[in-house]
């Protein structure tokens, strides 16, 4: 039943909804430079999830990764007048997110590797009973996703940023490229170096 709903919602909804929003937030941003507060804060409630998302992946830390984007909507608000309007606000604000995360992650001990697992008081497979075999392929799942959260937390922070921005972002290889101000070439490089070193990090866990 939820899927039917979800199938007629899609069909009613117009064709260029994409371009709607990005009109929609275009004028956020217009009155966000005007000093509106209320506008900034459509603007909050539209990205903070995703760079929460990203925070939370690049720093492996939950707290960490909440006062990281904190920090990142209070520099964009402070900066929102420097926005050029010929630029996406999704690079600007990606932009801003990278650099905060970078930087807290350079201030960190060398060789100090902090994981999201850490912080739970069990593994997910404990207490697992294999006769609840409906369970089997969720747990397998859920182990799975962990090792590539570690693999993934491992890796030097130039490249971390880019497999983040790819697979979990999905932004382009150009839309990488503009939030890092990197050389497309260099952010493919990265890339897929990252894509390496995950692979044995994974093959040899």
């Amino acid at each position: 039943m939820e899927e039917s709903l979800d199938h007629l919602m899609q069909q009613d909804r117009p064709l260029d909804a994409g371009a709607s929003e990005k009109v929609q937030e275009s004028a956020w941003v217009s009155a966000s430079q005007a000093g509106d507060a209320l506008a900034f804060n459509r603007l909050v409630l539209k990205w903070e999830k995703p760079v929460y998302n990203l925070s939370l992946r690049m720093l492996q830390d939950r707290d960490e990764a909440a006062e990281a984007s904190q920090e990142v909507f209070c520099s964009a608000f402070r900066n929102i007048r420097r926005f050029r309007r010929d630029a996406k606000f999704s690079t600007w604000i990606y932009r801003i997110a990278v650099n905060q995360c970078i930087s807290r992650l350079r201030r960190r001990p060398p060789g100090l590797h902090l994981s999201m697992d850490d912080q739970r008081p069990e593994s997910p497979l404990k207490g697992w009973n294999p006769a609840l075999e409906s369970h089997e392929g969720d747990l397998m799942r859920e182990e799975e996703r962990r090792r590539v959260r570690q693999a993934l937390g491992r890796l030097p922070a130039d490249h971390k940023v880019v497999v983040e921005l790819k697979f979990y972002q999905e932004l382009t290889f150009e839309d990488i490229a503009d939030v890092l101000e990197t050389p497309l070439s260099t952010v493919k490089s990265r890339f897929y170096s990252g894509l390496d070193m995950l692979k044995l990090r994974l093959g040899g866990a």
